[in-house]
């Protein structure tokens, strides 16, 4: 019967490629979907939960979580390292760590701290860096580059991969951390005093380049401003901005001792207009209910589309069956039964059904694949390899309504009588 069934697939070729195609893309939209939001949601909820207090320039709450806890975006300003050195003598205050932001390693942007801010994040090979130009990188940087201990690693300045090379102060890969699935794979981490040195070495070659060009007379006069000269100088300033520089951190990650003394910290910072003080996990719920928002209207559409797809199904069933009367009334005629014609029908359906949701799931992996390196860039990390219970459930349903048309409507045929027709 399995095999009378393919060969009357084969017969068929368009239209059952056109039902597996229609199933195919309601499923996949639906497991990735749900994939995706759940990775998302418990990236989020696992990644604010390690600290209670950020404090950083003032401007976007959003922005400054985004930032010190999945490297997403610019920084928005700096602050000084005064106010490190005043928290780390706050007893109210378990650990205190910088943070600060500015250059890159081709796409991967690189965090100056201090080690305590790895605390959790097991290491794969090498130790913890401890010293200036020592650096330790994520499992995907380290697999997208092939690196290994002990190479250097010529960043960018910027946070743009095409920003100037700091050739003449490379970093010395030290170790590697194990893989997280968080946006600590595609980070590079130093200590925060080799942000400064970096950036303090970039602004002294730069300055000694522009005394040589006055020199030879190859540069502009001085006294004959130009708009060159202002919107170069309005570049630099911008750049300026996104960097640490000696003695300033874009932000300060806090784990106090209670929540009181974390609100307490909170109330003493907000009479500085300087100063932001948030704490992650309202910021990240904010993020997490326009997430869920998103969630749910996705949801809505593909179940829209399943049911569209119900229509469809029984549509082409319908006419399907209707065109192979002439081979039922045939297979009435040698003797078989109408509930063997009946499941010869489910049979087929159950097979395009089985396919369909098997290329489902892998087009779902592929695309998570596929999508993994652009959303990186945005502080998600997204695991092919990791499948939710109610994904098996989701294909299910899509197996389900792969057959229910063709159930139905064998059904109904099977109560009259073809052969007098």
């Amino acid at each position: 019967m399995l095999k009378f069934a393919l060969k009357n697939m084969l017969t068929k070729k368009v239209k059952m490629i056109l039902i597996i195609l229609s199933i195919v893309i309601s499923a996949s939209v639906a497991i990735l979907a749900y994939n995706v939001a759940e990775q998302v949601n418990d990236g989020l909820v696992n990644t604010t939960s390690t600290y209670d207090t950020i404090v950083g320039p003032a401007g976007s709450s959003t922005q400054l979580a985004m930032n010190t806890l999945f490297f997403t975006d610019k920084p928005p300003g700096t602050i000084s390292y005064e106010y490190v050195e005043k928290l780390e003598s706050d007893d109210r205050v378990n650990v205190v760590i910088p943070f600060a932001m500015g250059d890159s390693y081709n796409s991967s942007k690189i965090v100056g701290t201090k080690p305590a801010f790895l605390d959790g994040k097991p290491l794969k090979d090498g130790e913890m860096f401890g010293d200036v130009y020592e650096a330790v990188v994520g499992s995907s940087v380290a697999r997208k580059y092939g690196l290994s201990i002990g190479d250097e690693l010529v960043t960018s300045h910027g946070l743009s991969e095409n920003g100037e090379k700091h050739t003449a102060n490379p970093l010395k890969l030290v170790g590697i951390l194990e893989e997280t699935n968080t946006a600590y794979d595609n980070a590079v981490f130093t200590d925060i005093e080799t942000v400064w040195e970096v950036h303090e070495h970039h602004e002294d070659e730069g300055h000694d380049e522009g005394h040589d060009e006055h020199e030879d007379g190859s540069s502009e006069d001085a006294d004959a401003p130009s708009s060159h000269t202002f919107e170069g100088e309005d570049e630099e300033h911008e750049e300026h901005e996104e960097h640490a520089e000696e003695g300033t951190v874009c932000a300060i990650l806090l784990k106090c001792r209670t929540l009181a003394y974390a609100e307490e910290i909170k109330k003493e910072f907000a009479s500085d207009s300087n100063i932001l003080t948030i704490t992650p996990a309202e910021v990240i719920r904010e993020i997490i209910s326009n997430v869920d928002l998103s969630r749910k209207i996705v949801y809505l559409l593909c179940i829209i589309i399943l049911i569209m797809n119900v229509f469809v199904i029984s549509t082409v069933t319908i006419l399907n069956m209707y065109d192979s009367q002439k081979d039922i009334a045939l297979m009435r005629l040698i003797g078989i039964g109408t509930g063997k014609v009946n499941i010869l029908f489910l049979i087929q359906n159950a097979v395009i059904g089985l396919i369909s949701t098997a290329i489902s799931f892998g087009v779902s992996r592929l695309v998570l694949s596929l999508m993994s390196d652009f959303v990186a860039s945005m502080g998600i990390v997204l695991d092919a390899s990791k499948i939710y219970p109610f994904e098996w459930l989701i294909m299910a349903v899509v197996f389900v309504i792969s057959v229910l048309p063709t159930l139905i409507c064998t059904l109904h045929i099977s109560r009259k009588d073809i052969i007098r027709n």
